[in-house]
Parts: C-alpha cells; structure tokens; sequence
C-alpha cells in the first residue's frame, strides 16, 4: 500500500509540476507585450487549417516510421515481432508517454511485453527500447549540429549573427563527433572486455542494472551496424518531419514576426531533447516553456514559440488517445506487464544477462 500511495504521489507531483508550469507560462505571456501579440492575441486569429492539416499528416507519418524503426531493431536480435504488433505497443507506449505520469513510462511496458514472449531474452527485448530511444537522442543532436552547421557557413544572418545558436551548433557537433568516435572505437573492442565491463556496471547501486542493459544495447548493435545505419536514416526523417512540423505549428495561428525554417532547423531539436527531461507527461509545461525560451534566442517573441509548441502538443495527444483506444483493447494483459517491470526493474535481472552478439 505504501508503495502504491509513493507512486500516486509522485504521480500527482508530476502533473501538479507540469501543468502548473503551463498554467504560468499562459498567465504571463496572454496579453501582449511590446511588439509581442501575445498568447490571447494569436488565439483570437482565424486559424491556418491548411497548415495543421500538414501538421497532423506528418505526425502520423513520423510516428509510423518510429515504430517500424523499432521493429528493424528488434528483428536485429532475431526476436520473434510482427509490424502490426510494433505499431500496436507503439500507440500503447505514445498513451502511456503523453498521459501517464507514473515510474513506469510506455517505453518500459513495450520491452516488457514482447520480453515475456521471449523467455531467457528479457534483457534483448528491453535493450531494443534502449537501443531505439538510443539512436533518436543521436540523430536529433546530428540533426542540429549539421543542418544548424550548414547554415552557419552559407552565412545565414540569423545564425551567423546570433552567439547562443552558434554555441548550440558547436555543443551538438562535439557530442555527434564523439558518438561516432565511440561507435568506430567500440568495433575493435573484444567480447571478454565487453563483458568484464557490464560486470562492473552492475556493481553500480541502484542504476547497476540499468547501465549493464544499456552497454550490452550498444554493444550488440555495433555486431549488426547494417540495422543501426537504417534506423539512423529513419531517424533522420523523422527529425526532419518534427522539424516541419514545428515550422507549420507556430504558423496555425499566423504571427507577425515567426521564425524562418532555417532558424527551427536549429532550435527545434534542441527543443525535443530538452523536453524530454522534463518530468511532467509528455513534457507539458516544460516543452512550452523550453520553445518560448529558444524563440527568445531568435530576438522573436516568446509567445509565438509557446503557442506553436502547444498546437505541436494538441496532435501528439491526438496520437495518445488511438493509443488510449489500444490500450483499453490489451487492459487484461498490460496491468500484469507493468507490475512485473515495476518489481523486477529496468532489465528485471539480479545480474545483467549477457546478450551473445550474432556472429
């Protein structure tokens, strides 16, 4: 009972934080201010229609692409899954991150859930969603380093004159390029070295576990580049559409001083990776707050990032409530599913399982 009361509380702390933060972002920029129209003065215009329309095709299109990336990674390991079954966790998991606040997020169920199909291969099904939410976090940064990058040298005047998205570009390109030293570095090392590393990880309190899984993800993945090259273009789609989207979303309700498209090239993933922090469900507040900040650096006003923000919000709980309608469709199973995950831990092993790279 104990543990029940924690998570409900944790549970209503998260939303209290998430949309009371969304509550003062709405209170202080609603009137304008300046040349700022403010939130209420976008509101009041008539919206684009055409431009949400876009925004909402895209989103289906992108979020379709993320679960067939997750299926590429987890028929990689030769793991039993079907694409139907990957896009029906995958609205599960989009439900259970935009809605639910509580310890175990979507991502953890969808492992979970094929990993009891998979006897003996529970730690190969969680490092999928490891492994998967892995190459996203990259291909964002890569995202921001190379496109931010390009327009930097074309001397684009917003970039090429603005110190904090340069500093951005430049953080971006250091962390890309140490990712991918990472990755060449990690094909020339040996398995035992590889195992005698997880075995210390797991040694780590609390996060033992955790970080054990998350080695053997990347390590078993180097073993078969060829799926993590596919997925990385996948990635790279995806991003490029949430960038689009963004770009459509503060154009629904028409502002006077709105960023151009090589200007959201540069914040826009900045954005989602910072969000994803962010402890409320789906972000709510902190993404709101994050974008109008980023909006701020553009010399723009801080309304117009907000409000795109949460026209981006109102389609991706749009995608949350099919998930809703999969979710009441598997309620006798799921419940089981999140009571194992939330006894057993993220890998649900007293000691990482070695995951035995393909030859």
């Amino acid at each position: 009972m104990k543990k029940h009361a924690k998570a409900w509380a944790v549970g209503l702390l998260k939303y209290g934080i998430g949309f009371g933060l969304l509550g003062y972002i709405l209170w202080k920029y609603w009137e304008p201010q300046g040349n700022s129209p403010g939130i209420k003065g976008l509101l009041e215009q008539t919206p684009d229609l055409a431009a949400f329309a876009g925004l909402a095709a895209l989103m289906i299109v992108c979020t379709s692409i993320q679960y067939v990336r997750w299926y590429v990674l987890v028929r990689a390991l030769d793991l039993p899954f079907t694409v139907g079954n990957a896009f029906r966790l995958g609205l599960v998991g989009s439900f259970y991150n935009a809605f639910l606040p509580g310890s175990v997020g979507g991502d953890l169920v969808k492992g979970y859930f094929i990993a009891r199909g998979t006897p003996g291969r529970r730690a190969s099904a969680v490092a999928t969603v490891i492994a998967d939410r892995l190459v996203g976090l990259f291909g964002l940064i890569w995202f921001s380093a190379a496109f931010g990058g390009a327009f930097w040298l074309a001397g684009d005047e917003r970039v090429a004159g603005n110190e904090y998205l340069q500093k951005i570009i430049r953080t971006c390109a250091g962390l890309a390029g140490l990712a991918v030293a990472g990755w060449v570095v990690l094909g020339f090392l040996p398995q035992r070295r590889a195992d005698r590393f997880a075995g210390r990880l797991s040694h780590v309190p609390k996060l033992g576990k955790t970080l054990a899984e998350v080695w053997y993800a990347v390590w078993t993945y180097r073993q078969r580049p060829k799926a993590v090259y596919a997925t990385v273009a996948m990635t790279a789609v995806v991003h490029l559409g949430f960038v689009l989207m963004f770009h459509l979303a503060v154009r629904v309700f028409p502002a006077s001083d709105v960023g151009s498209l090589q200007e959201h090239f540069v914040i826009a993933p900045i954005g989602y990776i910072a969000q994803a922090f962010f402890p409320a469900p789906g972000g709510v507040g902190g993404g709101e707050a994050i974008f109008g900040y980023l909006y701020t650096l553009l010399n723009r006003p801080e309304s117009t990032g907000v409000v795109g923000r949460l026209t981006l919000r109102v389609v991706e709980w749009g995608i949350g409530l099919a998930g809703l309608v999969v979710f009441l469709r598997m309620r006798d199973v799921l419940p089981a599913v999140e009571e194992e995950a939330k006894e057993e831990g993220y890998g649900g092993h007293e000691e990482p399982t070695k995951i035995n790279p393909p030859g």
